[in-house]
């Protein structure tokens, strides 16, 4: 078991970490915090190796040691498996797609509420959210362009899935149910 330790100071993020991905590999992991930020790091050296925050948060001050900004914390990310992109999903409704190339903003999608989570589809662009809204929305990370969605709850989608060959997506909501989404795709 290799532990990464603990990034500190002026690389490491002010405030409690909300959640984490790793890429195919393994080599890079993505952290996303309470401070609206999410960090790239090196799992081999533990350095950063990018910090990204969306333009809506870019022009507000920066946290003090131990401050947190729970308004737009960072939800949910993850990285795409066939080309080199990050989806990151705000609290304040923001999913930003990142290019890990060149390490700047590619797309950014906005949503009338918060993010709860995203999930990619396997050997595709396409990424999945779902938000307190209670809508589920599919995205093309390579223009930025909303595919469709899907809607039917009454409350805040909790946890969304994705069957594997992703033609179905089951959702739970706060409205105590859980639905079952068949997903047509206009691009398939």
């Amino acid at each position: 078991i290799h532990v990464l330790k603990g990034i500190r100071g002026t690389e490491g993020h002010q405030g409690p970490l909300t959640c984490v991905a790793t890429n195919q590999d393994g080599s890079l992991i993505l952290t996303g915090s309470v401070d609206c930020q999410a960090k790239l790091v090196s799992a081999t050296t533990g350095k950063v190796v990018g910090v990204f925050r969306p333009e809506t948060v870019a022009s507000q001050p920066s946290l003090g040691e131990g401050e947190e900004s729970e308004s737009n914390s960072v939800e949910s990310l993850g990285f795409c498996s066939v080309m080199p992109l990050a989806a990151v999903g705000y609290l304040d409704g923001t999913l930003a797609i990142y290019d890990l190339a060149t390490q700047t903003l590619r797309h950014q999608c906005q949503h009338q509420s918060g993010i709860v989570q995203l999930l990619w589809e396997a050997g595709t662009a396409v990424v999945y959210t779902c938000s307190l809204d209670g809508i589920v929305r599919l995205w093309d990370a390579r223009t930025g362009r909303l595919l469709t969605d899907y809607r039917g709850h009454t409350a805040e989608i909790l946890d969304f899935a994705l069957s594997k060959d992703a033609s179905l997506v089951v959702t739970t909501s706060g409205d105590h149910k859980a639905k079952v989404f068949c997903v047509q795709r206009p691009d398939r």
